[in-house]
């Protein structure tokens, strides 16, 4: 029962950690996640600053697991260079150690008054920024009761023959207990538990400093496995951004590894507790790895490209032929808005085509910068339109007054195709996820219905540069045909071969039928002419 009680009380102490760590980390990113978003989107070309940022947001929301995540997700969207990345990553390489340090205070049995006002403050009070202080204290006070529970859990493992003869052996082999602490670490995803279990050792005067390093050593490569399985499935740049992160923490183990008893016996003079001692070593090892490996960002880099072989699509993002100096000549700025629409226009045909390959043939790699081209035209029409409004304030003859009447207009209906497009690529994902397989007869329905949506919207987008009255007649005839498809769907069940697949079906014939819905709401503003 003891070796149970132990148990329990080990692993008990460690989930109310993790819970606490977590709930703080949502608290903080509620109260300043989207300022600190902002802040990293706003990354200059210094490493310094980019590193700075990357300590101070991964202090700022103790988790440097949601930093490299966070990260990722810029490097998809193309938000982000690959070595502002490593910077950033750098950075938070510092910023995660802040949870050692304050985990390292003595605080007793305080953490109880502080979940009590926590809980009272977060559950009861009316007052928004109130409620989130409140939760940031409960936060805390959960995090200090887990390593209270896992201090005095371990304590009686100090007089286990077994426990005894593990932690020596860490002490003189710190091989091991590298080996240990990454192995514990992958399993959890949480180099933050796996150093606040060795506090907690330290506390109960279990473990020595250079078993503790050691462990703490680990930790730093058992964290990478998040960013790795983050950037599964993710663009090429972020699997290499994985890469430097687990060859930083590699190369930085490896460099003061042979030094581990002289490292242990410098520590040692910081402070006169093992807790604070263990929190030192964390610290002054990352600061000294990034240090180290900041003005060598460039070489990692490359050797992410050396290793991963391969080139991936770019995505041009934001606008390409406008800026604002050219409002100032409406005539002039009215054209190249005009080139801008063209370029959204070329984008959602790229996204129809990729959609099709994804549905069809069940190309979802082929497909998988969809949703970056989708975000590229959803930030053009959100851009453009208040640009073509204020140039229908300004003074305009009346031929270019309807061009940007005419011009609004398409940028809604093209965006709303883009998003029918990645409707039709998430309905593929839906398709693999649930193992759905069309029928030979079903997809020679859905060809037919992407045809016929294809094929009117490529006239009405040519009809944009030229109007015809033949490209005018192949939007309204196809768009008549999938009305005339849907209708007879409504009034009677879709043949198919269970429920499942007709439900594919219907969602994409929707969605093809809306595509030709705004190709003919384009040839529409260009008939009326404005």
């Amino acid at each position: 029962m003891d070796a149970i009680s132990t148990l329990f009380g080990v692993f008990g102490g460690l989930a109310i950690f993790l819970f606490g760590l977590r709930y703080l980390s949502d608290s903080l990113k509620r109260v300043a996640g989207s300022k600190l978003k902002k802040l990293l989107e706003k990354l200059t070309s210094s490493r310094l600053k980019a590193c700075a940022i990357g300590a101070f947001i991964t202090a700022a929301i103790q988790s440097s697991s949601m930093t490299m995540v966070t990260l990722i997700g810029f490097l998809n969207a193309g938000m982000l260079a690959l070595e502002q990345a490593v910077w950033v990553m750098l950075g938070a390489e510092i910023g995660t150690t802040i949870t050692a340090q304050i985990i390292a205070f003595k605080i007793g049995m305080l953490y109880l008054p502080i979940i009590a006002i926590g809980f009272f403050t977060s559950f009861f009070s009316k007052n928004r920024k109130v409620k989130n202080i409140g939760c940031i204290a409960l936060g805390f006070g959960l995090i200090f009761m887990g390593m209270h529970i896992m201090s005095s859990a371990v304590k009686p493992l100090k007089d286990e023959p077994f426990f005894q003869s593990m932690l020596v052996a860490f002490g003189r082999e710190p091989l091991f207990g590298v080996l240990a602490g990454a192995v514990f670490t992958a399993i959890i995803q949480s180099s933050s538990a796996t150093t606040a279990l060795v506090i907690a050792m330290g506390a109960a005067n279990m473990i020595t400093l250079p078993a503790a390093i050691a462990l703490t050593f680990g930790a730093n490569i058992g964290t990478t496995i998040t960013a790795q399985l983050a950037s599964i499935g993710s663009r090429l740049s972020s699997k290499r951004l994985a890469f430097v992160q687990s060859m930083v923490n590699i190369i930085g183990v490896s460099l003061f590894f042979p030094f581990i008893y002289p490292f242990a016996d410098f520590i040692a003079l910081t402070s006169a507790e093992l807790p604070r001692q263990i929190a030192n070593s964390h610290t002054i090892f990352n600061v000294m790895v990034t240090a180290i490996m900041l003005p060598l960002s460039g070489m990692l880099v490359k050797l992410s490209y050396a290793v991963m072989k391969g080139g991936e699509e770019r995505q041009e993002r934001g606008l390409k032929y406008v800026n604002r100096n050219i409002m100032l000549v409406p005539s002039i700025a009215l054209k190249q808005i005009k080139k801008e629409v063209q370029r959204m226009s070329k984008l959602t045909i790229d996204m129809l085509k990729l959609s099709r390959k994804a549905l069809l043939e069940g190309d979802l790699e082929r497909a998988r910068h969809l949703p970056e081209k989708e975000d590229t035209v959803d930030e053009l029409k959100i851009t453009l339109f208040p640009m073509l409004e204020e140039l229908c304030k300004q003074e305009l003859s009346n031929t270019e007054r309807k061009q940007a009447v005419m011009l609004k207009g398409h940028v809604i209906d093209i965006e709303r195709v883009g998003d029918h497009a990645n409707n039709l690529y998430e309905l593929a994902q839906k398709m693999k996820e649930l193992k759905i397989k069309l029928s030979a007869k079903e997809k020679k329905e859905l060809k037919r219905y992407f045809e016929l949506a294809q094929e009117a919207y490529l006239a009405s987008v040519k009809a944009m540069k030229k109007p015809e009255q033949k490209l005018f007649k192949i939007v309204l005839d196809n768009e008549r045909e999938l009305d005339t498809v849907q209708d007879r769907i409504e009034k009677s069940e879709i043949e198919s071969a269970n429920k499942e697949n007709a439900i594919i079906m219907v969602e994409a014939l929707l969605n093809l039928e809306r595509i030709s819905d705004h190709a003919k709401n384009i040839i529409g503003t260009l008939k009326q002419g404005f």
